[in-house]
């Protein structure tokens, strides 16, 4: 179980660092997930990495790749960590505020969500108001690793859904968790993805939400389950 200490002053996410055995991991599965999605998803080194005698082994800038992955295995050790860029660091809030509801619901999100690492993602965190947005943002290099769905306004919930498809079929390994509520949302809008509730009657479920959005953040793709 995570520390309130740990969810607020650590990198938490691990946005921007990458162990070498989670970099062997990732490239692994993006040579599939490439083959698979419109986005595609490469990992770039943020500093010079040289071998044990000083010669580089990647320059700055340039991505990783298996042949380099397994050079690198012979000079680090599993656990080293490496400063890293992905395009697809991030989360993006899919919430509604054309109301009292949807503003409530929405800032909840927001202020629970920016407060991880103590505010210091901030820059990773993107709001928009519904999915047409979220295809919007995503027309940009950058796109979010995991979207938080949150108050969908009933007006729009068919057009929500068919752009919602869209994306989900463009890029099938982007995340998506809904957020239900027990009095603004009791029922999803969308179909087969995960659900968090947040409940009036539970003292800890900010805590508990908040747990499983750094649990779906951090954990590795699962190619399988495609």
């Amino acid at each position: 179980m995570l520390t309130s200490a740990e969810i607020k002053n650590s990198n938490i996410l691990k946005v921007g660092i990458n162990s070498l055995k989670e970099l062997e991991e990732k490239i692994k599965a993006l040579r599939t997930i490439n083959l698979h999605s419109k986005r595609k998803r490469y990992i770039i080194s943020r500093t010079e990495i040289p071998d044990n005698s000083g010669n580089l082994i990647m320059q700055k800038g340039e991505d990783f790749d298996y042949p380099k992955t397994m050079l690198l295995k012979r000079f680090y050790k599993p656990g080293f960590m490496f400063k890293t860029f992905q395009p697809n660091e991030g989360i993006t809030i899919v919430s509604s505020m054309n109301n009292a509801e949807g503003i409530q619901m929405t800032m909840d999100l927001v202020t629970q969500i920016m407060n991880i690492g103590g505010g210091a993602y901030e820059a990773f965190i993107d709001r928009v108001d519904s999915f047409s947005g979220l295809s919007t943002i995503m027309g940009n290099a950058i796109y979010p690793k995991l979207v938080i769905v949150g108050y969908i306004s009933s007006e729009n919930i068919t057009n929500e859904i068919n752009y919602f498809r869209k994306i989900a079929n463009d890029d099938p390994y982007i995340r998506f968790v809904e957020v239900i509520h027990s009095k603004i949302k009791p029922k999803p809008v969308l179909e087969k993805i995960k659900t968090i509730l947040i409940s009036t009657a539970d003292k800890d479920c900010w805590k508990k939400f908040i747990l499983e959005v750094i649990k779906e953040y951090i954990s590795p793709y699962n190619i399988e389950e495609r």
